[in-house]
C-alpha cells in the first residue's frame, strides 16, 4: 500500500513538473512572439501575459521580472540560429566550403529576419545600461566565434582564432547597417564575396607559414 501511495505521489510530481515546463514554454514562446511583434522595449509582462492568455500572475510566478523573461527569449533565439548554423556546417564535408556556409547563413539570417536582430540589439543595449552585459555577451560571442574558431582552424586558416573575431564584428556591423535602409541583395552579396576573399586569403596563408629557428633555417 505504502509503495503504490508513493508511486502515486511521485507520477503526480512528474505530471506537475511536465505541466510547469510547458506552461514555461508557453510563455517564453509568447513572449518571443510579443517581441517580434511588438520590438523589445514594448513587451511589457502585461502584453506578454495578454499574448500568452494567462494571468499576469502566473508570469511572475515563472519569471522574477522582465530582464528574466527576455534573457530566456533571447537565449532561445540565440539556440535557434546555433541550431540553424551548426545544420549548415554539418552538411559540408569541404572545409573551405564549410566556412563559406556558415558565413552566408549567419548573414541571410540576421538580415532576412531582421526582427530578431532587432530584438538582440536592443536586450544588448538594455544590457549595457544595466550593466549585466558580460553574461549577455560572454555566452553569444563566444558560441558563435568558438563554432566559427573551429570551421576555420579545419579549413587551415591562418590565425584563425583573431579572423573568427574580425569576421564575426563585420558581420555583426553588417547586419546592423542593412536594416537601417532598403534592402539591398546585391550590396549583400557584395559584402559576403569580400568576406570569402578573406577567408581564403588566410586559408591560403596558412599552409605555407613557416618558422624561423635561431640558427636561420626554417621549421
Amino acid at each position: 500500500m505504502a509503495k503504490a501511495t508513493a508511486a502515486t505521489a511521485a507520477a503526480a510530481r512528474r505530471r506537475k513538473s511536465v505541466a510547469r515546463q510547458l506552461r514555461r514554454e508557453q510563455i517564453e514562446a509568447a513572449a518571443l512572439k510579443s517581441v517580434l511583434k511588438h520590438g523589445f522595449p514594448e513587451s511589457s509582462l502585461r502584453i506578454v501575459a495578454r499574448e500568452a492568455a494567462v494571468p499576469l500572475s502566473i508570469l511572475h510566478y515563472y519569471f522574477h521580472d522582465k530582464d528574466e523573461l527576455m534573457r530566456a527569449v533571447v537565449q532561445r533565439m540565440f539556440e535557434n540560429t546555433m541550431a540553424r548554423l551548426s545544420e549548415v556546417g554539418a552538411r559540408e564535408s569541404d572545409h573551405l566550403k564549410r566556412v563559406e556556409a556558415l558565413l552566408e547563413a549567419y548573414v541571410m539570417r540576421t538580415t532576412d529576419y531582421w526582427q530578431s536582430s532587432l530584438a538582440f540589439i536592443e536586450y544588448w543595449a538594455a544590457c549595457v545600461r544595466k550593466r549585466t552585459v558580460d553574461r549577455f555577451y560572454t555566452q553569444l560571442h563566444f558560441r558563435l566565434r568558438g563554432l566559427l574558431v573551429d570551421a576555420l582552424r579545419e579549413a587551415g586558416a591562418e590565425d584563425a582564432d583573431e579572423l573568427a573575431l574580425a569576421l564575426l564584428g563585420m558581420m555583426v556591423g553588417y547586419a546592423t547597417f542593412y536594416q537601417s535602409k532598403p534592402a539591398d541583395p546585391a550590396e549583400r552579396e557584395r559584402f559576403l564575396e569580400f568576406a570569402r576573399r578573406t577567408v581564403r586569403r588566410a586559408v591560403a596563408r596558412g599552409p605555407r607559414k613557416v618558422r624561423v629557428v635561431a640558427n636561420g633555417g626554417a621549421k
